[in-house]
């Protein structure tokens, strides 16, 4: 067997590094792609918001075997000072969590079963859950998509959408509010 000479190695060294430097500027190029293509426009804003949608409940009327129950209450962006000037800029809204506080509850051991929050037009925007009605209930709600799709687009349209909390009260009366906090991304236009 015939060891290669020199120029053999000098060939096979410069060879090993050509297809060294064509990987890294291939690998290189396709990271400058994907960053160019992540950067946002300059023409568009994303804004972080927290908007409080409060649902007072006030069943009155006297059954300890319980009732259908349900609320009402508005999610309006339109007024909220960080977005007010692009409102009829929006080009995407996103839902990023959903949080829930219970205040003022009396009594404090009762439970909205097969609880969920629902846009105008009947869609759910969480999952149905029983949802302990005590002034230390809180926590995050899971999403269900088809209804944040609907939430999304009724905001992105006019900021705002009337929004039903509902579910089966374990008995009643009971007063107390539910403070549901969606916290949204917003994409607008800049000019």
């Amino acid at each position: 067997m015939k060891r290669p000479g020199v120029p053999g190695l000098l060939y096979f060294y410069v060879m090993l590094a050509r297809k060294i430097l064509l990987r890294s500027v291939a690998v290189f190029g396709l990271s400058a792609l994907s960053l160019l293509t992540a950067c946002e426009d300059p023409d568009t804003i994303t804004l972080e918001i927290s908007e409080p949608v409060v649902f007072s409940v006030n069943e009155t009327a006297v059954n300890s075997s319980g009732k259908d129950y349900d609320v009402s209450a508005w999610l309006d962006i339109s007024q909220n000072p960080d977005v007010i000037s692009y409102i009829n800029k929006i080009e995407e809204v996103k839902v990023i969590h959903i949080e829930y506080a219970v205040s003022n509850a009396d009594p404090q051991d009762i439970s909205l079963n097969e609880g969920t929050i629902a846009t105008s037009a009947g869609f759910d925007i969480i999952k149905s859950l029983p949802l302990p009605l005590s002034n230390t209930s809180s926590g995050q709600l899971t999403f269900h998509p088809p209804g944040v799709n609907d939430l999304a687009t009724r905001l992105k349209g006019s900021g705002k959408d009337h929004l039903h909390l509902s579910g089966y009260l374990t008995r009643t009366p009971l007063i107390c509010t539910v403070t549901v906090t969606f916290h949204l991304s917003i994409k607008a236009r800049a000019t």
